[in-house]
């Protein structure tokens, strides 16, 4: 692949520097009976972590260093399901960028298999630094979403992006109990892995939904006080 190449991020969440694609042609049947061709384009990847990637080019001397191009290919993914992330040869993150990819994931199919935290830790060891914003406080406006198996509470994606499930599959407008303790701790969690990046940060909720107000208000009371802050 010429370069510049990318850091590719899959639908289960793994991180990887694609070098090529791997397309393969098959028959397909057509119209009438006739047969026509379809093509299925796989990644072909490498390590994206730059330290595994420093250990192996301090392996090799230059007469093999063309070696390192050989990668495998992810035969059960496609290029088409892959989400780039940054180029491999400027590996920043911006805000928006970082949100994206957190709500595919945070609201996704694989939601409950998916950690922020470690989702965060991968990007850093691939060497990726995050443009966040530099304004301490962080004002968030909660909503709903309801996806096939679980609703959720989010923040609004142009905003420092929180994504909370209420556990139930039904509408939060048909009277679901709410378990706020619970709700709060997720949040909580969330709050700690962004003070990561900036320790300074300060979130502030509101809602225009009537079933969130007192979610909002929980948070607002409560959620500064399970947050550890180095004394200055």
């Amino acid at each position: 692949m010429p370069e510049p190449r990318w850091l590719i991020i899959t639908p289960i969440g793994e991180i990887y520097d694609q070098i090529g694609t791997l397309s393969v042609v098959e028959e397909a049947p057509g119209k009438k009976g006739k047969y026509g061709i379809k093509t299925h384009n796989h990644p072909v990847v490498v390590s994206a972590d730059k330290d595994t990637m420093q250990e192996k080019k301090d392996s090799y001397d230059f007469t093999t260093s063309l070696t390192l191009g050989n990668g495998k290919v992810l035969d059960d993914v496609l290029v088409d399901n892959c989400i780039r992330v940054c180029p491999t040869d400027h590996r920043t993150i911006d805000f928006m960028r970082f949100n994206c990819l957190a709500m595919n994931f945070m609201t996704g199919e694989y939601f409950e298999d998916f950690s922020l935290e470690e989702f965060i830790e991968e990007l850093r060891g691939c060497g990726i630094k995050f443009l966040f914003p530099k304004k301490e406080e962080q004002e968030m406006t909660l909503t709903t979403f309801e996806g096939d198996t679980i609703g959720m509470i989010i923040s609004d994606p142009l905003q420092m992006f929180f994504a909370v499930p209420f556990w139930a599959v039904a509408s939060l407008k048909d009277g679901i109990q709410i378990e706020y303790d619970k709700i709060l701790m997720e949040f909580v969690n969330q709050a700690r892995i962004y003070l990561t990046i900036n320790p300074k940060y300060k979130f502030h909720f509101s809602t225009s939904i009537d079933v969130l107000e007192e979610v909002v208000d929980k948070l607002n009371n409560e959620l500064e006080n399970y947050l550890d802050r180095k004394e200055e």
